[in-house]
C-alpha cells in the first residue's frame, strides 16, 4: 500500500508539472477567426443553431445557415468555451478551444436530440478535426452502442468489462447468462449507480443491476461519469460513480434498419427499427430478438450425487422492444415524451452453475456437481413520461435561457428461478422489485456559468420471499434535493460547486456537499481538481439482517489533466486522472478469525481505494486511430479483523479486495472511413487478482466491416485468443487468497470460446 501511496503522489506532482509547463505570459491581444459546421447525429445539417464562443471578458455569436454553417470574424485570441443551442437538440457546452492570432479555427459540431435522459453534456466538437478539450468537472467515458451494434456486437456487457476503472464482477461465473454488475473504481457493485435514461435502477436486494443481456441496439450512448465529482445531478448515493444508459430519440428526418446476426455456438440476432418525425410528433420503435444454443448443448453428465446421466445446457432466449413517442409544443422546445421498454428472457443455468468433481476432468459423462434442469425467467418492463418546458424571454435566436423538466418512471423487474436452490446466492431466487421515480430539474443558462436545482423521491417495494423471510415484503422511499452552480471566474478558472440534500426513511438524513475549479492555461490543457462526498445506503435484504444499520459514508479526491500533443489533424490527446476514496462505517459480515463462520452483519471499519487512469488518442493517416488505456485500481480495508462482502468475499486488512485487478489495460487501432474497409482490432490485459480468479491474461477481439451503399457489412471475432475456453467454472483451481486462518482456495471462471459473427445491416 505504500507503494500505492507514492505512485499516486508521484503521478499529481508529474501532471501538475506538465500543466504549469504550458503557461505563458500575457501578450497583447489580437484577433483570427471561427469558422464551422454544424449538423445532428445522422449526418444532417442543423440550421438556425446559436453559435457562442465565450470567455470571462468576450463573447462573440452567431446562426447557422441553412447548409448549417457559421463564421465569426475579429476574435480575439484567448482560450474560449464553445456553448451552442438548437431548436429540438440538447445544448452543447463544456467544450473548449484556444483562438490564435491570424489564424482559423474550425469547428465541426453534432448535436444529439434534445432529451431528459442524459446526465452528462452530449454533442460532439471537433476542433480542426481533433476532439476539443472538455472542461467537465469529472473525468467522463462515452461509448457508441449503435457503432457496436453494427459491428456484430450483441452484449454491452463485453464491451464494459474491458474499460479500465471498470470491473465487471461475475457473481457466480465467467459463463453468458449468468448475472453481471459492474463496479466503479472500486469492488463492490453495489456502490456504482446503474440508470438507464436518467433514471436510477439500482434494486434493493443485491444494491446493483443486471448487465447481462443489454442489447446495444436500443441504446444512443452510454454515458460513464467516474467519482463524486459535482458534475452531474443524480443521486448521491454511490462511491465510484454512474453508468447511464441512454436508449435511442427520435430523428429530426425518417430513418430505419433491420439486422440480421449469425454467429458461433448457434446464436442469431435479428433487429427491427425505425425512428423519425412527422410534424409535431417524433418517434423511436425498435424490436430485437437474440438466440442462442451457448457452447455447453445438451452436454452429458454423471451426477455425483445419483450416479444418473443428466444433460446441461446454457441457451438464450431474449426479446428487447422499445417505443418512444415524443410531442413537440409547436414553435417552443419543449415537449411530452413516453416511453416503454421490456427485455423478456429465458436461460438455460444448468451449465453454467454445474460444476465438475475434478477440475481436470470435464469431458463428456465427467463427475459433476449437477445443476440439470435450472433456468431463470425474467422481464423488466419500464414506463416513462417526461415533461419538458422552455422559462424566460428569448433572445434573437429564438431559444429560451431556462428549462424545466418533470419526469416520471415505473419500472416491474420481475424474476423466477427453476431448481436453483434460493439459499445459493442472493442473484438467483424469486423477486419482484417496483420502482416509482419521480423527479423534477430547473436549469438556467447565466452570463459566465448555468444554475440547476432538481428534486427527486424515489420509491420502491420488493417482494422476495426467500430473501426477506419471515417479511416477503420491504419498501423504501428515497428523497434527494440538489443544487448545483457553475461559473467562470475568468478565462483560466471554471468552478462547480453542488449540495445534495439526501432522506431514506430507513436511516435518516444525509448532506453531501461536492465542489470543483478546473484550469485552463491554454486552449491545449485542462486540470481539474475535485473534492466530493457520497455514501452507500444499507439494502432492504441487509436492513432485514440488522435493522440498525446506517449508510456507508465516503469523502473523494480527484486530480485530472487533460492535454494536447502535437499540432494538426495528427496531435494526439493525453488523459490522467488520480483519486483516492475513503470509506467509513463499511457494512460488513464480521467473520470467526478461527472458523471463518459469519458472526454478525455491522457498520464496521475504513477501506480506501485509490488508483489511476491513462488514455492516449494518437490518430494516425488513412483514418487510422491509435488507442491506449491503462488504469491502477487499488482497494483494501485499512485495519480492522477479517470481514466478508457477498460481491467481494474475504476482505482481509490490508489486502488488495479479491477479484479486483489492480492492472488493467487496452490496446485497439481502428479505422473509421466513410469509404473502403474499416476495422477495430483491441487487445486486452487484466493482472492477476482479476474478477475470473484466474492468472494475468490478455485477450483479443476484432471486427472488419464495410458499407455497400445502405448496406452494412460486418465479420467480427470474439476472444479470439480462446483465453480460459474451459466451458465450467473449475472449483478451487483458482489462485490461493491469503487470509488470517490461512490461503482460502477460489474457483476458477471460465470464459465463452472464440467466436465468429457476420452481421448484416440494411438502412432505409
Amino acid at each position: 500500500m505504500l507503494v500505492a501511496s507514492a505512485n499516486f503522489a508521484a503521478l499529481t506532482a508529474a501532471f501538475l508539472m506538465m500543466a504549469w509547463g504550458t503557461s505563458a505570459p500575457a501578450a497583447q491581444l489580437r484577433t483570427g477567426s471561427v469558422v464551422g459546421s454544424t449538423k445532428d447525429s445522422s449526418g444532417n445539417p442543423v440550421a438556425g443553431a446559436a453559435i457562442g464562443i465565450i470567455s470571462p471578458e468576450r463573447r462573440y455569436a452567431a446562426v447557422s445557415d441553412q447548409g448549417g454553417a457559421f463564421r465569426i470574424d475579429d476574435v480575439d485570441e484567448g482560450v474560449y468555451e464553445l456553448v451552442a443551442s438548437a431548436k429540438g437538440y440538447q445544448l452543447v457546452s463544456r467544450h473548449q478551444f484556444g483562438v490564435q492570432a491570424d489564424t482559423t479555427v474550425a469547428l465541426s459540431i453534432t448535436f444529439v436530440p434534445a432529451a431528459a435522459s442524459s446526465i452528462t453534456t452530449l454533442g460532439t466538437v471537433l476542433v480542426n478535426g481533433r476532439q476539443a478539450l472538455s472542461r467537465a468537472s469529472a473525468p467522463t467515458t462515452s461509448l457508441q452502442p449503435q457503432d457496436l451494434a453494427d459491428q456484430g456486437i450483441q452484449q454491452l456487457s463485453d464491451v464494459l468489462s474491458q474499460q479500465i476503472a471498470l470491473t465487471m464482477t461475475r457473481q457466480l461465473g465467467g459463463a453468458p447468462g449468468l448475472p453481471q454488475s459492474a463496479s466503479l473504481r472500486g469492488p463492490d457493485p453495489t456502490e456504482t449507480l446503474i440508470e438507464i435514461d436518467g433514471h436510477v435502477v439500482n434494486n434493493n436486494n443485491t444494491g446493483d443491476a443486471g448487465l447481462e443481456l443489454l442489447d446495444p441496439s436500443i441504446y444512443s450512448d452510454v454515458q460513464i461519469v467516474y467519482g463524486v465529482g459535482p458534475s452531474d445531478l443524480v443521486s448521491a448515493n454511490t462511491e465510484g460513480g454512474v453508468i447511464n444508459f441512454r436508449t435511442i430519440d427520435p430523428t429530426a428526418r425518417d430513418q430505419g434498419l433491420i439486422r440480421f446476426s449469425a454467429g458461433s455456438f448457434g446464436t442469431y440476432a435479428e433487429t427491427m427499427q425505425a425512428t423519425g418525425t412527422d410534424q409535431r410528433i417524433g418517434y423511436a420503435l425498435s424490436y430485437h430478438r437474440y438466440t442462442s444454443q451457448g457452447e455447453i448443448n445438451n452436454f452429458p453428465i454423471t451426477n455425483d450425487t445419483t450416479g444418473l446421466t443428466d444433460l446441461i445446457g446454457s441457451s438464450i432466449l431474449s426479446t428487447t422492444t422499445l417505443a418512444k413517442l415524443r410531442y413537440g409544443f409547436g414553435i417552443s422546445d419543449g415537449y411530452v415524451e413516453l416511453t416503454y421498454r421490456d427485455t423478456a428472457a429465458y436461460r438455460d443455468l444448468s451449465g453454467p452453475l454445474s460444476t465438475p468433481d475434478d477440475p481436470n476432468n470435464t469431458g463428456r459423462r465427467a463427475l459433476f456437481s449437477s445443476f440439470a434442469g435450472a433456468a431463470l425467467r425474467t422481464n423488466s418492463p419500464a414506463y416513462d413520461v417526461d415533461v419538458s418546458v422552455p422559462v424566460g424571454s428569448r433572445g434573437a435566436t429564438g431559444i429560451a435561457p431556462a428549462n424545466i423538466t418533470v419526469r416520471h418512471m415505473t419500472s416491474l423487474a420481475n424474476q423466477s428461478v427453476e431448481n436453483i436452490d434460493p439459499a445459493l446466492n442472493p442473484y438467483l431466487l424469486n423477486s419482484a422489485d417496483k420502482l416509482e421515480d419521480n423527479s423534477i430539474r430547473y436549469e438556467r443558462t447565466l452570463q459566465n456559468g448555468t444554475l440547476s436545482f432538481a428534486a427527486d423521491v424515489r420509491n420502491e417495494i420488493l417482494t422476495a420471499p426467500d430473501a426477506l423471510a419471515p417479511a416477503t415484503m420491504q419498501g423504501e422511499t428515497q428523497r434527494s434535493f440538489v443544487g448545483r452552480y457553475e461559473w467562470s471566474a475568468n478565462r483560466y478558472l471554471h468552478f462547480t460547486a453542488a449540495a445534495y440534500y439526501n432522506r431514506f426513511d430507513t436511516f435518516g438524513t444525509l448532506i453531501t456537499p461536492r465542489a470543483a475549479v478546473v484550469w485552463t492555461p491554454n486552449g491545449d490543457t485542462v486540470v481539474r481538481a475535485s473534492i466530493g462526498t457520497g455514501f452507500n445506503a444499507p439494502l432492504l435484504t441487509e436492513l432485514a439482517f440488522n435493522p440498525n444499520l446506517t449508510a456507508e459514508r465516503v469523502t473523494a479526491y480527484e486530480l485530472g489533466l487533460e492535454r494536447r500533443v502535437g499540432a494538426g489533424p495528427f496531435g494526439g490527446r493525453g488523459t490522467i486522472n488520480a483519486y483516492r476514496t475513503n470509506l467509513r462505517d463499511t457494512i460488513f459480515f464480521t467473520v470467526d478469525p478461527t472458523t471463518g463462520a459469519l458472526l454478525t452483519l455491522e457498520n464496521l471499519g475504513d477501506v480506501v481505494y485509490t488508483g489511476a487512469e491513462f488514455r492516449y488518442e494518437q490518430p494516425l493517416p488513412h483514418s487510422l486511430l491509435l488507442r491506449a488505456d491503462y488504469g491502477i485500481d487499488v482497494a483494501y480495508q485499512q485495519g480492522g479483523s477479517l470481514a466478508f462482502n457477498p460481491t467481494a468475499p474475504n476482505v482481509v486488512p490490508d489486502q488488495q479486495f479479491q477479484g479486483i485487478a489492480p492492472h488493467k489495460g487496452q490496446l485497439a487501432l481502428e479505422r473509421y472511413g466513410r469509404q473502403g474497409l474499416n476495422f477495430n482490432v483491441t487487445g486486452s490485459y487484466e493482472s492477476q487478482n482479476n474478477e475470473l480468479n484466474r492468472p494475468a491474461y490478455f485477450r483479443a477481439d476484432a471486427s472488419v466491416w464495410t458499407r455497400l451503399r445502405k448496406t452494412d457489412v460486418a465479420l467480427t471475432g470474439r476472444n479470439l485468443t480462446n483465453i480460459f475456453d474451459d466451458k465450467f467454472t473449475l472449483p478451487r483451481a483458482g489462485p490461493l487468497y491469503p487470509t488470517p486462518i490461512g490461503p482460502v482456495t477460489t474457483d476458477a471462471f471460465s470464459l465463452q470460446g472464440r467466436s465468429v459473427t457476420l452481421t448484416v445491416t440494411q438502412h432505409v
